[in-house]
């Protein structure tokens, strides 16, 4: 997975082509040797990313949190649809400050008031009301239940927001709940990130799940379910 890197005034572009996955630990270690050398503003453009997975976001993470720990800034541009509907699933979206272009992101350095926007996002909320239970699918006649709450929810896959979480690749049983105890809907899912406490404090606890299997007829469930019920955002005071 090539990552190359170039210079933009004092900010350092890469331009990251292929896949975004397992065998992507080079861009840790290049935003790592840049920090080191003095390098602090950095923009990932992802317009020849083919695919980002669940190893290759983490790998994404990293780099991110690493050039937030040294006080540096960074953006994503032409980030593909699918890989934003990814950021959503885990709740990222509001982490992660993306741009359509690399002017733009560029631009936004030098802007302060884009940094009050760009808080004014990461402090959005999706108002949902909806519970989830959830269990690990085992060979027990009755396993423990685990009680949460849905923050974010696609056809792809939900964010689950509770104290009680489970490792990447655990398989789960989730159960949704709406309006009191009718239960919404049963399916399978992957817990393909649990919550970092630096980067997504207002969601942490939690982890994101991506549905297994899903039938057609669910998904439709799901999507109706949200256009019918997810009628705006809350966005508490700065």
């Amino acid at each position: 997975m090539p990552a190359r890197f170039r210079e933009s005034g004092n900010i350092t572009i890469f331009d990251i082509e292929g896949n975004v996955d397992i065998n992507s630990s080079d861009i840790i270690e290049s935003v790592g040797f840049l920090l080191n050398s003095g390098k602090s503003n950095f923009i990932f453009n992802l317009s020849d990313v083919n695919l980002v997975d669940y190893s290759g976001l983490s790998v994404l993470a990293i780099a991110y949190k690493n050039v937030m720990n040294h006080k540096g800034k960074a953006r994503f541009i032409n980030v593909p649809a699918q890989v934003l509907e990814l950021f959503k699933m885990v709740k990222l979206e509001g982490v992660f400050e993306t741009y359509s272009d690399e002017e733009s992101a560029i631009r936004s350095f030098y802007d302060e008031s884009s940094e009050m926007a760009h808080l004014r996002r990461r402090f959005k909320r999706l108002d949902m009301h909806l519970k989830v239970k959830y269990w690990v699918v085992s060979s027990q006649r009755r396993p423990k239940v685990f009680e949460g709450n849905v923050v974010n929810m696609s056809g792809a896959g939900l964010y689950i927001f509770s104290k009680y979480t489970f490792p990447v690749n655990s398989q789960l049983e989730v159960e949704l709940i709406h309006r009191g105890e009718t239960k919404f809907l049963n399916a399978t899912a992957t817990v393909i990130w649990t919550a970092d406490k630096e980067l997504q404090p207002h969601f942490y606890p939690g982890m994101g799940v991506s549905f297994v299997h899903l039938s057609n007829e669910n998904e439709k469930l799901i999507i109706d379910f949200i256009d019918k019920n997810i009628t705006h955002r809350v966005e508490p005071p700065l």
